[in-house]
């Protein structure tokens, strides 16, 4: 007797269920909530890294002090410049605050959306965010920082 009841009470919990997909189907009882048109970021986000070349003086404690390997240093022309996996980054900022020079500087872009995930290594592509700025990155040789 009590293992019906137990099979009632789960085909029962089962019909209910049912019944109330097709009354929300039917006429539903709440709405998505609508956001707002605009998202409002904080003064202090912690965006996209941005790097200025020219500033940087290849020193790699950028590349030593991620906690996520998410930066490469790379030669061109005999100098070494960080880049950036924004696929691994975590953007906690530490490069930016180890940076002897400002050559890593914050952005306020800070949704970022790409066609093709490899395109995110080396910010290959072009950034554009709110702030209009475009950040491009070329580089061909590769020096990963040994831990």
């Amino acid at each position: 007797m009590v293992v019906v009841k137990r099979s009632f009470s789960k085909l029962k919990g089962h019909i209910n269920a049912i019944f109330e997909a097709v009354k929300e189907v039917v006429r539903p009882s709440t709405i998505t909530v609508q956001y707002p048109k605009e998202i409002r970021f904080y003064e202090n986000i912690r965006g996209y890294i941005q790097v200025e070349a020219i500033s940087c003086l290849g020193c790699a404690r950028c590349a030593r002090i991620c906690p996520a390997n998410a930066i490469i240093m790379k030669n061109v022309n005999g100098r070494y410049y960080p880049t950036i996996d924004f696929g691994k980054c975590i953007f906690c900022h530490f490069c930016i605050d180890v940076c002897p020079t400002g050559a890593l500087r914050n952005t306020t872009v800070h949704d970022l959306a790409f066609n093709n995930p490899y395109i995110t290594i080396g910010a290959g592509g072009k950034i554009k965010g709110r702030d209009l700025k475009v950040v491009t990155y070329e580089f061909e040789k590769d020096l990963k920082v040994k831990r």
